[in-house]
């Protein structure tokens, strides 16, 4: 019997438990094309979202056209510049007032010359960036670093032109948000595990049994992987890819996109139409996640079932988003109270798992992940 697992380091549960290597964990996570947020909730001048990047808070704003990125720190005493999740409004530090402009310069210091001897421009403060790139609606971000070249869509590989078109909302998502006691990568771990759904999502999933491996198969990208039910040809993402770039994909089945280091995009059927669920894992301490979930109508059309049938289901289309919440917060739940579970005795962890073949991706994000910390990027 085939199992996998042998590829994981012996330490892949240390940042579990230990502060010290959870925090280099973030640092080096920090380089790595992280979600931020969505560009929805940057639509107008001047809007800006708060975020977490490699365990420090950053924010990203709109300026006309383009959208900055920030270190969510003022030069001048480190207070936060911004103390909400998302607003309007220019740079300004609510400790002292000091302003900035959209390359991060202090352009407006109250009382400057006298009390630093200095113009602004002189005095040349300035807030540490944050490198902004966007997938359809999605925008990420990263902390500039020599060894980290890769453009977004180099990073993405074939997710980006599949991501860009399921990603196209331009009226904000439903959204929910949810805190989880326990570390972000058990979270991940379990998206990226099928051999469970049996035991803790029974009745999410109905009793089909396990997934027969005859109608799956898994295909990993870069850092990243993708479940697909309803075949077993890998090359499948590559055809998906390319319909999405020529504007000819629809879905048909159920997709999971798995994007390191810590974000999913589903599609999902809900009677006759499709909805894209966006869920992030962002770490907040070695034993508490913040998850972040968004979800919306696919932009595609549903199902022409006949005039009768179509008004019907429209009818029904209505109460959907209500249906997802429900639904999408059951199984989040009950995966969350697995990952609580494992937290609880995440000491005593000190040995490699055994993974089987529905849980391989495991394997492969925890791969990733040792390249992605590597001592030799620092």
């Amino acid at each position: 019997m085939k199992t996998v697992g042998n590829t994981i380091s012996p330490n892949w549960a240390r940042s579990l438990t230990d502060p010290a290597a959870f925090a280099h964990e973030q640092a080096q996570l920090g380089r790595i094309w992280t979600l931020l947020g969505l560009t929805t909730d940057l639509a107008n001048d001047g809007d800006w979202l708060r975020a977490t990047l490699g365990g420090r808070s950053v924010f990203v704003q709109r300026f006309g056209a383009t959208l900055r990125g920030f270190e969510n720190r003022c030069a001048h005493r480190f207070y936060p510049l911004r103390t909400a999740d998302k607003g309007n409004g220019v740079i300004r530090c609510g400790f002292h007032h000091w302003q900035y402009d959209k390359e991060g310069r202090a352009v407006g210091i109250p009382k400057c010359q006298e009390l630093f001897g200095k113009t602004p421009r002189e005095l040349n403060a300035r807030l540490n960036p944050v490198e902004i790139a966007t997938c359809g609606m999605l925008v990420f971000g990263r902390f500039a670093d020599p060894d980290e070249t890769e453009t977004l869509e180099q990073f993405l590989g074939p997710g980006f032109p599949i991501l860009q078109a399921f990603c196209k909302q331009t009226k904000r998502p439903y959204s929910a948000h949810r805190q989880i006691a326990a570390n972000w990568k058990l979270c991940v771990h379990a998206s990226l595990d099928d051999y469970h759904i049996v035991a803790v999502h029974p009745g999410s999933f109905g009793k089909g049994g396990y997934l027969d491996p005859n109608t799956i198969c898994y295909a990993r990208f870069g850092r990243h992987s993708v479940f697909l039910n309803g075949t077993t040809d890998p090359g499948t993402l590559a055809a998906m890819a390319q319909a999405c770039r020529d504007g000819s994909y629809r879905p048909q089945r159920y997709r999971l996109f798995n994007i390191f280091p810590n974000f999913t995009v589903a599609t999902v059927r809900a009677l006759d139409r499709w909805f894209i669920v966006v869920s992030q894992y962002v770490p907040a301490a070695v034993d508490r996640t913040s998850m972040r979930m968004w979800f919306f109508p696919a932009p595609y059309p549903p199902e022409d079932r006949g005039l009768l049938l179509n008004l019907w289901f429209a009818n029904l289309a209505l109460y959907m988003p209500l249906v997802m919440r429900y639904l999408s917060g059951k199984v989040n739940a009950e995966d969350q109270a697995v990952c609580e579970h494992l937290q609880s005795i995440a000491h005593q962890i000190d040995g490699l798992p055994i993974l089987g073949l529905q849980e391989e991706r495991i394997a492969w994000f925890e791969e990733a992940y040792v390249d992605a910390i590597a001592a030799s990027r620092k």
